[in-house]
């Protein structure tokens, strides 16, 4: 059986390198992305990293810390579980490599196979979850000898692949809901349940369950995301001139900006961003969008954020 090609696309700056792999087209509507990230010794990089959809990661490094939410700093263990995110995450690395696979909401279900909404906000070490063996397997061997990345790239497939099984009936609801929260044009949840055939409070429990959140935090997250997308893109461009068209106003967005990042956005736009700036740069070579939640199950190449 002949071994599958993995397209990759790389920035590195500073000491940081990241590399983007994208899936084969089988795992399209699963897997945003396989990230492998380096860091070399000696070299400490921190930022404030914008809300995302569930992942899992392994490495090690002289220095790895997060925290969720403004929360504080607390060490990250070798291989985790990250579940979905509405709020921010603080990352500080230093000198080491790492794997990660992006999830989208489908690819969650499948593979994951728990509620989206038990891992919400939160990382958790892998092997303090009930997850597949073969997972939690596959984040160790990725850990221990990563570096070929052709064939670490076809260790993720080949585990994802038996692990996908058979199609659940509700991901074809999954894959419509998702591309609803996704659109811009999506006015509100109502619209979002009767595109569903779903009640709002039938809606609602679906929502926790695939995508970790109800849909008006859905909604919120994204419009926001498209916001700092632009500006992420264009940093000389002012904040106002970034917000998403379903902002009454900057005052809007500001809250929403310290509701998320905890923090104003004139405090953000001051603060280096090496790891977000990478990810912006390859994820949007990759898949037309700046960033992973902004995903398209479909692998659209029109950017989600109109630029």
């Amino acid at each position: 059986m002949s071994k599958d090609r993995f397209p990759t696309t790389t920035f590195e700056s500073g000491g940081l390198r990241l590399r983007l792999v994208s899936p084969p087209s089988d795992l399209v509507p699963y897997v945003s992305g396989y990230y492998r990230t380096e860091v070399a010794d000696g070299v400490v990089v921190e930022d404030w990293l914008p809300p995302e959809e569930g992942n899992l990661r392994t490495g090690r490094a002289s220095t790895y810390l997060a925290a969720i939410g403004g929360e504080p700093l607390v060490e990250v263990p070798p291989a985790v579980l990250s579940g979905p995110t509405d709020r921010g995450t603080q990352l500080r690395i230093g000198g080491g490599k790492f794997w990660g696979v992006g999830l989208s909401p489908a690819g969650w279900a499948r593979i994951i196979r728990k509620p989206a909404s038990e891992m919400a906000n939160s990382f958790r070490d892998v092997w303090q979850t009930d997850t597949d063996p073969s997972l939690r397997s596959m984040l160790d061997r990725l850990r221990e000898d990563g570096d070929d990345i052709d064939a670490s790239a076809q260790l993720i497939t080949e585990t994802l692949r038996v692990l996908l099984g058979k199609r659940p009936p509700s991901e074809s609801t999954v894959h419509a809901v998702h591309l609803g929260i996704i659109s811009p044009e999506m006015t509100g949840a109502a619209e979002l349940a009767a595109m569903a055939g779903l009640t709002p409070r039938t809606f609602e429990r679906f929502c926790n369950r695939h995508f970790g959140f109800p849909p008006s935090a859905l909604l919120r997250r994204q419009r926001f995301l498209r916001s700092l997308a632009r500006y992420m893109l264009d940093p000389t461009m002012r904040w106002i001139n970034s917000l998403d068209t379903h902002y009454w106003d900057q005052a809007h967005f500001i809250r929403d900006f310290r509701a998320v990042m905890n923090m104003t956005p004139s405090e953000y736009g001051e603060r280096p961003h090496p790891i977000i700036g990478a990810a912006v740069q390859v994820t949007r070579a990759s898949s037309g969008v700046a960033f992973q939640a902004l995903y398209h199950p479909d692998q659209s190449r029109e950017s989600e954020t109109g630029l």
